[in-house]
């Protein structure tokens, strides 16, 4: 193994502390004028070459005006008509990203006659959403203070122009598109509908009058099943008179027979009547017998009247539920007819109706230019004190790192040369560079 073996030890070579700070000490002089020379440098750099740069900030906020919703809208043409009929808005995000849009770059650079490329300007511009807001932070950097708030404000000034312009065209082509477009044809729309209402009402009796009408014959019907079970009644009643007249008839005979003691009075021979032991007998027609069967004729001949009666009225009630079996399906008929034709109708209307509010609100808000309020501004660029940059402090503190970092590099190498046996001529040349340095 290479920890038993002792050559393995003899590769490498023990780092003593104490000879890294003697080395230290011995070039510490070296290292002083090193640092202090990088300082120097870095001071001169940032105070007397490096031009400060200036910031300037403006903040915007974006917001949507809203108008007026359908708050029932169940159609997806009222949901188009409140989408497209809303005042145009730009989210912040989109907004932000106008800020730098080429357009109001040029406009920016002529309007103050800058010696910029649009591409030049826009690297000096910065953009930032706060996070949960709808501020805009615009930043504008330029190594002269009011000029840097100068080109903020007119950038901002010029952004709001912009999107205001873009809310504007799209207003426009929403007006454009809902009256010239949708209006018009939803009221040809709705005339024709209205016209087909007509026709169907015009062709076909109307819902009112088959409702009275079957009024009518409901009504009628009602009273032949009234008269009906009042007939069914009387006939069962004249049946019943009828059936205990016939049994009495059974029981009633139809002649009487008479016997009187008649010897020497009436002659022998005396025609029709049978004397006979001294006796006479003679049949008469029995009175009783015929009045009931006068009685028995004439109920039979009244149920036969009310038979007839109730046949007949068995026949209307039939017809009756007949024609209101067709009157119900010609009224349901008319009814869905007529109602498809009104929902449409009413439809259109309410569709003519909202596109008609929209515009007249639209061409309101375009009257008093409510869309070129979506933008406000939040706060104006004023001319900054002070710079951002060079951070001279920082910028020497980092000098003075690299200064040191080097030169404490530099003497370790050179040390390291002259151990491993390099030559006297490049050790005092290394040293010469790196007192240079």
């Amino acid at each position: 193994m290479q920890g038993n073996d002792p050559s393995y030890y003899n590769d490498y070579e023990e780092i003593d502390l104490r000879d890294i700070f003697k080395t230290i000490n011995k070039w510490k002089h070296i290292i002083i004028a090193v640092t202090l020379i990088c300082m120097l440098l870095s001071g001169i750099f940032s105070f007397f070459i490096l031009e400060p740069v200036y910031e300037a900030s403006t903040v915007v906020s974006i917001y949507q005006a809203q108008l007026s919703r359908e708050n029932e809208s169940t159609n997806d043409i009222a949901d188009t008509v409140n989408e497209l009929g809303e005042i145009p808005y730009m989210s912040a995000l989109s907004c932000e990203q106008q800020v730098k849009s080429p357009a109001i770059m040029e406009a920016v650079i002529k309007k103050l006659q800058l010696p910029y490329t649009r591409n030049g300007l826009k690297s000096s511009i910065k953009t930032q959403q706060l996070q949960n807001t709808n501020l805009i932070i615009i930043t504008v950097s330029n190594n002269n203070p009011e000029l840097a708030a100068t080109i903020a404000n007119t950038l901002r000034e010029e952004f709001i122009l912009h999107i205001n312009k873009i809310n504007k065209k799209k207003m426009a082509q929403s007006l454009e598109i809902m009256e010239k477009e949708w209006l018009q044809k939803e009221e040809a729309e709705l005339d024709a509908a209205s016209e087909k209402l007509k026709e169907h009402k015009l062709q076909s009796r109307s819902i009112e009058f088959l409702n009275s009408q079957l009024g009518k014959k409901r009504e009628d019907l009602i009273n032949y099943q009234s008269w009906l079970a009042k007939a069914e009644i009387d006939r069962a009643s004249q049946q019943e008179g009828i059936k205990q007249l016939q049994e009495t008839i059974a029981h009633t005979p139809h002649t009487l027979t008479t016997v009187n003691t008649a010897n020497g009075i009436l002659p022998a021979d005396l025609q029709g009547i049978d004397i006979k032991d001294g006796t006479v007998s003679s049949e008469q027609i029995n009175m009783n017998y015929t009045s009931l069967m006068d009685a028995y004729n004439s109920k039979t001949t009244d149920l036969a009247e009310l038979n007839v009666q109730i046949n007949k009225t068995r026949q209307e009630i039939t017809r009756q539920e007949k024609e209101i079996l067709d009157l119900e399906a010609e009224l349901i008929r008319n009814q869905i007819g007529e109602n498809k034709l009104q929902n449409e109708v009413s439809r259109r209307e309410s569709v003519v109706t909202l596109l008609s509010s929209k515009i007249a609100e639209l061409k309101m808000t375009e009257s008093i230019n409510l869309a070129d309020n979506n933008i406000i501004t939040v706060s104006e660029a004023m001319v900054p004190e002070a710079p951002i940059k060079p951070n001279k402090m920082l910028n020497i503190a980092i000098a003075a790192v690299l200064g040191l970092m080097l030169a404490t590099f530099s003497i370790f190498l050179i040390e390291y040369l002259r151990e491993n046996g390099t030559n006297k001529s490049e050790s005092e040349e290394l040293k010469g560079f790196t007192g240079n340095v």
